[in-house]
């Protein structure tokens, strides 16, 4: 990714510190570029020059901040736009010191399956897309394997949980924590389908894909004094997000209708959260077509 050829705040590392005071203190997205135009991070934050300057004040961060020669500010309505923007550009651009970026994130889920005697049972399994139409069959996300078997062995001491329906042992017999008094026998018949599976699903009740609340598409709407963004979500994947002011309104994001675990992640806790939950709407077709076009026409 090339920078753009001219910005009022490129330079050497000391003309960059002093053009950090130049920066808005407001939401978005800001870039670090270096030597040649090599983007080497992406950050985002509710009010971008302090955000800046903590990174130029921060011991652990002066090898990055000895390298920055401009610094790009894409500023947004609030902080929801923030947050979607640097998930996207960092997925895009891959910038050097945003480590997770380096490859395509791939997620372990932790898939459910009922057994011939009722029960249900858990598999892991490797993706790095989500389709969330079937996320009813999704207890939980992880990032590794090992991570999701740490929880697996937690939630099984926590909640007497067998071993063998989590997928920790592959035993024809009774599994191991049973010997210990720790299951109550599920691997081996003892204790009621309905009664193990009900506890089950306690264990994952923080780790699930929550349902999407809604009928169908939302509009989301953050608004300053000058402008306002709009995001039109559907089954938590973000469709299109346009910005709009007092000269035009411009088409900024065009989703790619795909589950994404990042933006669950920030939509979840937007949507969910008292304070903005005021500021979701349904959407219909029309209006959704509308929006379109006259951003198309813009």
């Amino acid at each position: 990714m090339k920078a753009p050829p001219k910005s009022e705040h490129a330079g050497t590392y000391r003309s960059v510190r002093e053009s950090i005071r130049k920066l808005p203190d407001s939401p978005g997205v800001y870039l670090f570029y270096g030597t040649d135009g090599e983007l080497l991070y992406v950050g985002k934050s509710k009010t971008i020059r302090t955000r800046v300057r903590s990174h130029f004040s921060s011991a652990d961060e002066i090898r990055m901040c000895r390298g920055v020669t401009m610094i790009e500010v894409r500023k947004t309505v609030g902080e929801l736009g923030a947050l979607l923007l640097e998930s996207q550009l960092i997925k895009e651009l891959r910038p050097r010191y945003n480590r997770l970026s380096r490859h395509k994130r791939r997620m372990i889920l932790a898939r459910r399956f009922q057994t011939s005697a009722g029960y249900v049972a858990v598999r892991l399994e490797a993706t790095s897309q989500i389709d969330p139409t079937a996320a009813e069959s999704i207890l939980g996300i992880f990032k590794t394997r090992t991570q999701a078997k740490d929880f697996l062995a937690s939630a099984a001491k926590g909640h007497r949980l067998c071993l063998n329906l989590l997928g920790l042992e592959h035993s024809r017999r009774s599994c191991f924590s049973y010997h210990l008094h720790q299951c109550n026998g599920a691997c081996v018949g003892l204790e009621p389908p309905e009664i193990y599976n009900a506890r089950l699903e306690i264990a994952f009740e923080e780790r699930r894909i929550r349902a999407w609340p809604f009928p169908g598409a939302v509009i989301i709407e953050e608004k300053d004094q000058e402008s306002e963004e709009v995001f039109v979500v559907d089954n938590w994947c973000l469709l299109y997000s346009f910005t709009h002011s007092q000269e035009q309104q411009n088409l900024r994001v065009r989703g790619i209708h795909l589950f994404d675990y990042d933006s669950y992640r920030i939509l979840a806790g937007y949507i969910f959260r008292d304070s903005t939950m005021e500021h979701v709407r349904p959407a219909g077709k029309e209006e959704i077509s509308a929006l379109l076009r006259k951003a198309h026409a813009a």
